[in-house]
């Protein structure tokens, strides 16, 4: 894709260029404008545009649509954030965005970036494991924002880098034309990768190893639901959405977690809770305050916040984030 890149130093030349690709609403350079710069190119492949770009940092805003944004990193890095949570993307890593409203900023970062439909990667997934009916879990799967960070993923790498090596190819062949890049069908091999990345029963040789596998799913539910938890600290997360969330009984609900983590749900979500505050407030943003900071953790009262602060932590959180600026 490098032979077709261009130079704007314009965002809203660089705007109309991402909305081929993207649901921008809008971009902002996070620096002076005579100084900013964008480097940028689209290529059709098929149902979908990718859109590549090597920029000074900026911020995006991307509004909510039935497409999943898909980020690749090639440099630098991209933080993406929906709702409460925050999905970094550096060199080397994967962002699959759920389909809300989300905003996007960056360093001097590089990188590629396209949206998939759900119902595409269904029907993908389907045709891949054979299935004439979606398995229990699928949708919900595809739905949700998912991030890989090879080396920590042990299967990350290798799809990551099938993944950018058929849009590298797609790039090196678009000289021939969009007729060749259509017929060989580079949108249904991204689609087929994405769907072995998200659906890791699809990577299952045979029958009996994905029917294992959906065994050892339903046996490893308690750690998903601890990873919904920490992915939704700042919503309400009352004991019957965990049950709803887990197919856990209320009671086989705190057995787990006094068995697995020592005390119960509504305790150790507290102590999240305050984990992910006191991260924020030794960390702040410009214009973080407490309570916009307690609300992000899920605190719909500020002086019961400051309260559970105090005991958990012996300081005030008003304390703390001054201490924090000063530094």
């Amino acid at each position: 894709m490098l032979r077709q890149i261009r130079l704007s130093e314009d965002p809203d030349s660089c705007a109309s260029l991402l909305q081929e690709a993207l649901p921008l609403v809008e971009i902002m350079p996070l620096e002076p404008e005579p100084s900013w710069w964008f480097y940028g190119t689209n290529l059709q492949l098929g149902s979908l545009v990718a859109t590549a770009w090597t920029a000074r940092p900026m911020r995006m805003v991307f509004s909510e649509r039935q497409e999943h944004i898909v980020l690749l990193g090639y440099g630098g890095e991209q933080r993406l954030r929906q709702g409460s949570t925050t999905w970094p993307c550096g060199k080397g890593g994967c962002v699959f965005m759920a389909s809300a409203a989300c905003t996007m900023e960056s360093t001097l970062s590089s990188a590629v970036a396209f949206a998939l439909t759900r119902d595409r990667l269904l029907d993908t997934a389907m045709a891949m494991g054979g299935y004439q009916q979606k398995p229990k879990g699928w949708e919900e799967n595809v739905t949700q924002a998912h991030g890989w960070c090879p080396p920590g993923n042990p299967v990350a790498p290798s799809l990551l880098t099938a993944l950018k090596q058929t849009i590298a190819m797609a790039g090196q062949l678009s000289g021939y034309g969009r007729g060749l890049l259509d017929r060989l069908q580079f949108d249904d091999q991204i689609y087929r990768l994405m769907v072995a990345m998200l659906l890791p029963e699809i990577r299952q040789d045979k029958t009996l190893d994905r029917l294992l596998h959906r065994q050892r799913q339903g046996r490893d539910s308690f750690d998903e639901l601890i990873d919904y938890i920490r992915q939704n600290l700042g919503e309400p997360l009352t004991l019957s959405d965990l049950e709803s969330r887990s197919h856990y009984s209320r009671r086989a609900l705190q057995y787990a977690f006094a068995e697995r983590m020592g005390c119960t749900a509504t305790k150790w979500i507290k102590m999240q809770r305050l984990d992910r505050a006191r991260q924020r407030l030794e960390r702040p943003n410009l214009n973080d305050t407490v309570g916009s900071i307690a609300r992000e953790c899920g605190y719909r009262s500020l002086g019961l916040f400051s309260v559970d602060f105090q005991q958990r932590f012996h300081v005030k959180p008003s304390q703390l984030l001054r201490e924090s600026r000063l530094e």
